[in-house]
């Protein structure tokens, strides 16, 4: 359809304005007294300050307002792209606006296709002084949605070709244990090689080590004892 198009084509111009950076995926349902919300503010707020790279999310409530919210707090830059629970809804698509921040580092999708193109999108590196990432935080059906689409293009080799793209996997209080062992039970029965995945992801159980693996990654000196706000 046109409007399928028109959403293409404005996610795209959004990422081209705001710029690459690191896309965080995880749950909207998640509350502000949470550990996972205090360390995902955390992660945020640091990257945001060391990279220098635009956080990217999809600008909802949960995890996506704390790393949203972290990254603004850091003097950085946050962009995304909201979904509507309805795609019949288009007349609030229109109304729709960001507490805080600009109309231009956002647009509001009535199609997750469209959606998953622009965040996709803003975590590929075009350039080698790219500073982007995939972030996969604690998580409910929608966040592994966009995860395994992620690990399906670097599978595939759509994604990270030409500069390496770092997939990390927030395994706080071992919350993906599970996701993981499906990977493995994969490699069991012959649908996935040994050790397919692990070559795209990097799996971390602390925001201080996620950090200082994205910083060192790119060769970006962090000081021993890391600033964040919360």
């Amino acid at each position: 359809p046109a409007i399928v198009s028109e959403e293409m084509k404005a996610v795209y111009e959004v990422v081209h304005r705001m710029g690459k950076g690191v896309l965080y995926v995880g749950s909207s349902r998640i509350a502000e007294d949470h550990p996972y919300y205090k360390a995902s503010y955390n992660l945020s707020y640091c990257l945001a300050k060391y990279l220098g790279s635009t956080t990217w999310s999809g600008i909802g409530p949960g995890l996506m307002e704390a790393v949203t919210s972290a990254a603004v707090a850091a003097n950085g830059q946050a962009a995304g792209f909201k979904i509507l629970l309805e795609a019949t809804q288009r007349e609030d698509l229109a109304s729709f606006r960001h507490a805080y921040l600009p109309e231009e580092a956002y647009y509001c999708c009535s199609f997750y296709s469209a959606r998953k193109h622009g965040l996709v999108d803003a975590a590929v590196r075009e350039v080698e002084s790219d500073r982007t990432a995939v972030i996969a935080l604690p998580a409910g059906v929608g966040t592994f949605d966009e995860l395994f689409e992620v690990m399906a293009l670097l599978q595939l080799r759509r994604m990270g070709s030409n500069h390496k793209v770092p997939l990390v996997i927030f395994n706080i209080h071992g919350c993906y244990d599970a996701f993981l062992a499906l990977l493995r039970d994969c490699e069991g029965m012959g649908t996935l090689g040994p050790g397919e995945m692990e070559q795209h992801m990097t799996v971390l159980d602390s925001w201080e080590g996620i950090v200082k693996y994205l910083c060192d990654f790119y060769g970006v000196d962090t000081p021993e004892q890391l600033e964040w706000q919360r």
